[in-house]
């Protein structure tokens, strides 16, 4: 049985794409330098206004630092599907003659590999410099990592289905990413918006990226356990979310790209 996804192949365009960022060395330091910087400055703001996160046993600067990390390493697997599956250069792409899947794979394999690297020197000055305290559960974190991938991958993908249609930004998927930095919870405690508006917190809850940020903290600062009962519900949750959302975001896009074909504008932007 021939497999979908043609592994050599992923291989290959991930080989390519690593090779073209490597080529050019000022952007690689800069790159560095910017994802260090950005941590140091959210880190200053930390300590400056650091208090005790009670839900996951922590202080706010390990709560920050570990927001800021899933930020920057997650969520970026999500903008390198969206700028290398795009309206004005999908046709070209396509011309490869790879299967889907291959070509999803291929084309985001190195921005993900890409920001597993820049995420160890943003750790080390993190833990390090600001002093983050964490609390790891292996087991949990991997598999919340792996969980959140699956989320963020599936979003981007209904946004390209979409993109490809539209020729412009899609609003389901940027009423999420607002939402997203307002009530996911990324820098700060989502219950400090009942604050502002009672049970506004709970509105955080129909939010993706909520339940990314959640399990991710859970496994990094409380070190939880995916066998306590309390834990495994917000790992089913999220699981279950994934599991909705991928077979979801290929029928998008296959449907974006059949009614692009089939109109005649898949290379019009």
């Amino acid at each position: 049985m021939e497999l979908p996804i043609e592994f050599d192949k992923v291989w290959a365009l991930t080989k390519r794409d690593m090779r073209n960022w490597t080529t050019y060395r000022s952007q690689m330091v800069t790159t560095i330098l910017s994802g260090m910087l950005g941590i140091t400055s959210w880190g200053f703001n930390a300590t400056y206004r650091n208090r005790a996160v009670t839900e996951y046993n922590t202080d706010y600067v390990s709560f920050l630092i570990v927001g800021i990390l899933v930020a920057n390493l997650i969520l970026p697997l999500g903008q390198g599907i969206q700028q290398r599956l795009n309206p004005w250069t999908l046709e070209t792409t396509l011309m490869t003659g790879l299967r889907t899947p291959t070509l999803v794979l291929g084309n985001v394999a190195w921005t993900y590999i890409l920001s597993l690297l820049l995420s160890i020197p943003q750790f080390i000055v993190g833990v390090y410099i600001f002093g983050a305290s964490l609390n790891v559960n292996i087991v949990s974190l991997i598999l919340a990592i792996a969980i959140s991938s699956v989320i963020v991958f599936s979003l981007a993908i209904i946004s390209t289905g979409l993109r490809i249609v539209t020729k412009v930004s899609d609003p389901v998927t940027w009423g999420l990413n607002f939402a997203q930095l307002l009530l996911a919870g990324m820098t700060f405690p989502i219950q400090h918006l009942d604050d502002f508006v009672p049970g506004l917190s709970r509105i955080s809850w129909l939010l993706p990226q909520t339940w990314i940020y959640h399990i991710v903290r859970l496994s990094a600062l409380g070190g939880a356990s995916i066998l306590q009962p309390d834990v495994a519900v917000s790992f089913l949750v999220t699981l279950l979310i994934a599991t909705i959302l991928l077979p979801l975001s290929m029928r998008v896009f296959r449907w974006g790209l059949s009614r692009a074909k089939r109109e005649g504008t898949l290379g019009w932007y």
